[in-house]
């Protein structure tokens, strides 16, 4: 369900490019500090946009040899892939990727290394995971090389997860429904950064805002951010807009879309459509482009971006500025992994502290 962009349409992908460069100024300072990247081949799972094309420009650049994985056909630009391909980068499936024998990963959601695990390939040295999806789904698997987490670098988990997602993602549901929050209650699903951020933003565009969150700990920090809390059977029926933000398969249930007001709107933030239970909705019609209306014993449930990620899925993503330092990041953290990334026992290994950015 991949929409096109009202802000960009009848603009050139040249065009877009050298607009996305002039900002992602950060993006360009790690890229040129890489090391030499030559013998690496890097598997990436990636959202595949032009933001993302800058940073892959970099890895390319130092010498690398690249291939990537869409994170999720919804949010994958033809035009982009266009360019990557015509720059020798394949864009293919995970599988492809694995056969590729890749040395290194950068991924966002984890794909690659899972099914590398599964094929029992054991020629990955070193790689990156950039979201709590992948680490739960790496996590699970036997590795047999060092997967480093950057989801919990604060300059990602506390800036990107909770600044840029939370505003990206309420511009995009906003202009794509022609709706604003005022008057309305919304329940975000999970407390996380993405969900601190997502509350704090639905607040400050007018919504009334309940909070669902299984962590005792994230709960207590919601209730004392000042959002009523509760469990998820609790708040839902109460809500005209379910956002969820958690990482985790299934966390909009069946059950829980039985219990959503008639007329709900339901947003997925996450990384993964498995975030809702799109079974349980079965087939819907469309409303307007960005929203399908869906029937559940006998109640409408309207579903946004057919529930892939909001932001990528019917938007153009985090805006230029505030994913540079994010791409910045993705670039260091690979410049780092190649350099010292087998230095680690295989497993799953916090972002060392005395790595700096």
């Amino acid at each position: 369900m991949r929409l096109p962009s009202t802000a960009w349409q009848g603009v050139g992908l040249d065009e877009r490019m050298e607009w996305a460069r002039r900002w992602m100024v950060k993006t360009a300072a790690a890229s040129a500090n890489l090391p030499s990247l030559q013998r690496v081949r890097l598997a990436l799972t990636a959202h595949v946009d032009l933001k993302m094309a800058i940073a892959i420009d970099g890895f390319q650049r130092a010498g690398a040899e690249v291939i990537v994985h869409p994170a999720d056909p919804a949010t994958t630009r033809p035009d982009v892939v266009d360019l990557l391909q015509d720059n020798g980068i394949p864009v293919t499936t995970v599988e492809d990727c694995v056969a590729w024998l890749p040395s290194h990963t950068l991924e966002m959601g984890g794909d690659v290394v899972v099914r590398a695990a599964q094929e029992g390939y054991a020629g990955i040295r070193a790689g990156v995971e950039v979201t709590r999806t992948g680490l739960n789904r790496v996590a699970a698997v036997g590795l047999t090389h060092p997967v480093f987490d950057l989801d919990s670098v604060p300059l990602k988990n506390q800036l990107h997860n909770r600044f840029a997602v939370g505003t990206s993602t309420w511009q995009t549901v906003l202009s794509r429904t022609q709706l604003s929050l005022h008057g309305l209650t919304v329940a975000v699903i999970g407390y996380g950064e993405v969900g601190a951020g997502l509350a704090r933003t639905a607040r400050d565009h007018g919504a009334q805002v309940l909070v669902a969150e299984l962590d005792l700990a994230r709960a207590t920090v919601a209730s004392y951010d000042g959002f009523g809390v509760g469990a998820i059977q609790d708040v839902v029926p109460r809500a005209d807009l379910v956002v969820t933000a958690t990482g985790r398969v299934g966390a909009i249930s069946s059950e829980v879309i039985a219990g959503l007001k008639d007329g709900c709107l339901l947003v997925n933030a996450g990384h993964s459509a498995e975030e809702i239970d799109l079974d349980a909705l079965g087939n819907g019609k469309t409303v307007i482009p960005a929203v399908t209306s869906h029937s559940v014993d006998g109640s409408e449930v309207l579903l946004f971006a057919g529930g892939h990620v909001a932001n990528l899925a019917a938007g153009d993503g985090d805006s230029l500025n505030a994913f540079d330092l994010t791409a910045a990041l993705l670039v260091g953290s690979v410049g780092w992994t190649v350099a010292h990334g087998h230095e680690y026992p295989a497993g799953l290994h916090p972002w060392p502290d005395h790595v700096s950015w």
